[in-house]
């Protein structure tokens, strides 16, 4: 047990310290919000991209892309945004505060805090893994523009002055094609299976930027907790995220631990559905004319509750001979 608890220690800690970091940057002026929001960008459009690719061109996919788990994950992934939409109506009438509670209790901050997690448990990338977490990336690109748009409508403030949908589903279709995780994925696959040699010094300058991505990931998440309106939205915030890192997790990690899946599986899932809310939400969420404000507590608590119950989570595994 004490071995257990040590090598967990040993996982989640760097994580825990660059987000202390992060957050102790923010407290003294040192990382502002807008240059954080900057660093999160470059994050998702260039670095996290560069990671992916790193991840997959030099490895052999053949029994990656044979892998049913990415086709479980998309599916679970589905069938918990229907649940959430069964169950907020029953916890929250606003259709705008109801919006951020969903878009925040499915959407996960999978590349940016799941894949570092799932590395840092096996200690080498897995390119099971990433495939995994594209395919919950790819799910929630195109789910969540409609499922925006229908709780917009469904506000009685937008209502009275609609017009005609802004929904497009060329243009859904167009956006997610250009999303730059998903480029970062389908160039890695292509490279690994067209097996282009990669000269050394290109593949320094890959490692390299690669390399990066986790100290800078979680201080920005660090630097990013706010939880200035936590008290107006208590109850509904400590709801979605007990169900994001709790209920969530458990619900589909039942069959992959019963069925005896891998360990590089289960953890996928494990990440893949216990990572915290995605800060795109946020974003989302103002864009669309809902709750930002409860979406951004949604994200701040997740991201520093995480920290406990991915430690849990992994610790709870290796008692259990799940993960060795």
């Amino acid at each position: 047990m004490l071995e257990n608890l040590k090598v967990t220690f040993l996982i989640v800690f760097p994580f825990l310290a660059y987000m202390t970091l992060g957050f102790f940057l923010r407290r003294i002026g040192a990382l502002t919000e807008n240059f954080a929001a900057q660093i999160n960008r470059f994050l998702a459009n260039v670095l996290l991209p560069v990671n992916i690719f790193n991840s997959l061109y030099a490895k052999d996919l053949s029994s990656a892309f044979r892998n049913p788990t990415a086709l479980y994950s998309a599916a679970g992934t589905l069938l918990l945004t229907f649940l959430l939409m069964k169950l907020v109506p029953h916890w929250e009438k606003d259709p705008a505060k109801q919006a951020s509670m969903v878009h925040c209790g499915f959407r996960s901050n999978s590349m940016l805090f799941a894949l570092p997690i799932a590395n840092g448990i096996f200690g080498y990338e897995v390119p099971e893994i990433v495939i995994v977490l594209a395919a919950v990336v790819l799910v929630n690109n195109v789910e969540s523009v409609p499922l925006m748009e229908y709780y917009r409508n469904r506000t009685p403030a937008y209502a009275g002055r609609r017009t005609k949908s802004s929904f497009s589903l060329k243009g859904m279709v167009l956006g997610w094609l250009k999303t730059p995780l998903l480029m970062g994925m389908l160039a890695g696959t292509l490279w690994s299976f067209l097996r282009i040699p990669m000269p050394a010094p290109a593949a320094g300058v890959v490692s390299g930027l690669s390399s990066t991505v986790i100290p800078l990931a979680f201080m920005v998440l660090g630097a990013r907790l706010n939880f200035g309106h936590l008290k107006a939205n208590r109850r509904n915030v400590m709801l979605t995220v007990f169900f994001k890192l709790v209920i969530a997790p458990t619900l589909f990690l039942i069959w992959p631990v019963a069925a005896g899946w891998s360990e590089q599986n289960i953890v996928a899932v494990l990440v893949g559905f216990a990572a915290p809310s995605a800060i795109i939400a946020y974003a989302m969420a103002e864009y669309y004319e809902c709750d930002a404000d409860m979406a951004g507590e949604v994200i701040s608590l997740s991201s520093a509750l995480s920290m406990i119950t991915i430690f849990l989570w992994i610790f709870g595994m290796k008692q259990f001979g799940v993960i060795s």
